[in-house]
């Protein structure tokens, strides 16, 4: 009884690292697949006479032990990276290096690294395995992001931009320092109303001494603001940095409308004249075009209007033990008692892996080890059974004998 026990052990030990070699082959094609391998351990000994020590002139004996077989010690998850596999979606995403997606169905949290995500009706970039909603951490109106707040799912707006009334503009350039007192140099500059309405802003500098400009600005032939450009003798601004116009509008727009003008980085110097407006913080109403995935994990949006500003960071889940985690299936890992908690960081902080967009981390199945533990796995099974047969003629030939 003891071999057919030991080689029935066998038996189930084959069938286990069949089953995994088996599961690994299956999932060759999936994304974000880590796979697994099989750790065996002997099973409990049977002591048949005890070890004894040396005495006077008799020597010592070594234990006498049979083993009752083998039984699975582990199944362990391997996390090795999985090759980066361009496919032109921009929703689509790996993890290069440590870290999980973080999604959410309902009230349930769970990670993964398959990144097969896909946009829904409201914005929401879902997990096309499970319908799970990637989490991280959204925007604010001015663009700016918050990781140190809870992740929520993420919400990509799917509608209109709102139009934002310019505050304020920039200018850089030289003004020619060779010009004589009196002459006058003009420019113009868009701004934007509540509205999103645009509107033309003449500006003129006039030379008013050896370091200093005057300037004043109109709208529609009116004056809206004035004031004075000082300069040092390395053609530096040292007084007159900033200046403020006020837009008077009957078009719906909120009125009386405020915008500063920040001069300080106009230089003096014998050169030509280039001074210009450089950036304004306004824009009009506009769509969603496009929308792209940093390194960091930042999700940066496109409008038809021109503007690109951030939306939202996607977080990366980190494990003490990430090996610890608990398959769940569609693609999904859940915690467990050995992974230790989630701590959500940003891509590329903290070890966390940086995030490629358009592609997708593929399985790390290694196609000729499962094959060559398939193959083990079948001699391991063959040799078992033929154990198994041997013991049944013996067991035979035994009965025979009261023949």
């Amino acid at each position: 009884m003891g071999v057919m026990q030991t080689a029935l052990s066998a038996l189930s030990a084959a069938d286990f690292m069949l089953s995994v070699a088996a599961n690994n082959l299956a999932n060759l094609n999936t994304s974000g697949f880590k796979s697994q391998s099989v750790s065996f351990a002997d099973a409990f000994y049977q002591t048949l006479r005890a070890s004894t020590a040396p005495i006077s002139n008799v020597g010592g004996s070594n234990p006498l032990q049979i083993g009752t077989g083998v039984f699975v010690s582990a199944i362990a998850t391997r996390m090795a990276q999985g090759t980066f596999t361009p496919t032109g979606m921009s929703t689509d995403l790996a993890i290069l290096g440590n870290g999980f997606f973080a999604v959410q169905k309902g009230d349930q949290v769970r990670f993964t690294r398959d990144g097969s995500f896909r946009l829904d009706a409201q914005g929401h970039l879902v997990h096309i395995g499970s319908g799970s909603i990637l989490l991280g951490w959204v925007a604010d109106s001015n663009g700016t992001i918050n990781t140190q707040t809870t992740p929520v799912p993420i919400v990509l707006p799917t509608g209109s931009l709102s139009a934002r009334a310019t505050s304020l503009t920039r200018f850089e350039g030289n003004l020619d320092s060779r010009k004589n007192v009196g002459d006058a140099v003009s420019l113009s500059f868009t701004v934007f109303d509540s509205l999103g309405n645009p509107h033309i802003v003449q500006l003129t500098f006039t030379k008013a001494g050896v370091n200093a400009w005057n300037w004043q600005a109109q709208l529609n032939g009116n004056p809206i603001g004035n004031g004075t450009v000082n300069f040092d003798g390395n053609g530096q601004v040292v007084s007159g940095q900033t200046g403020t116009i006020t837009l008077t509008l009957t078009n719906g727009a909120t009125s009386p409308q405020a915008i500063n003008l920040d001069f300080g980085s106009i230089r003096q110097l014998a050169s030509e004249t280039t001074v210009g407006a450089t950036f304004q913080d306004g824009f009009p109403p506009g769509d969603l075009e496009s929308f792209s995935v940093d390194a960091r994990g930042v999700i940066i949006a496109s409008f038809t209007n021109g503007v690109t500003r951030p939306v939202a960071q996607i977080a990366i889940a980190m494990f003490t033990n990430p090996e610890g985690l608990e398959r769940v299936g569609d693609n999904l890992f859940n915690v467990s008692g050995n992974s230790g908690a989630a701590r959500y960081l940003p891509a590329g902080v903290g070890g966390a892996g940086r995030v490629q967009g358009g592609g997708l981390e593929m399985s790390n199945v290694d196609l000729a080890r499962e094959l060559t533990q398939v193959l083990i796995a079948q001699r391991s099974f063959q040799a078992a059974a033929r154990t198994i047969l041997a013991a049944d003629e013996l067991i035979q030939e035994a009965l025979n004998l009261r023949r």
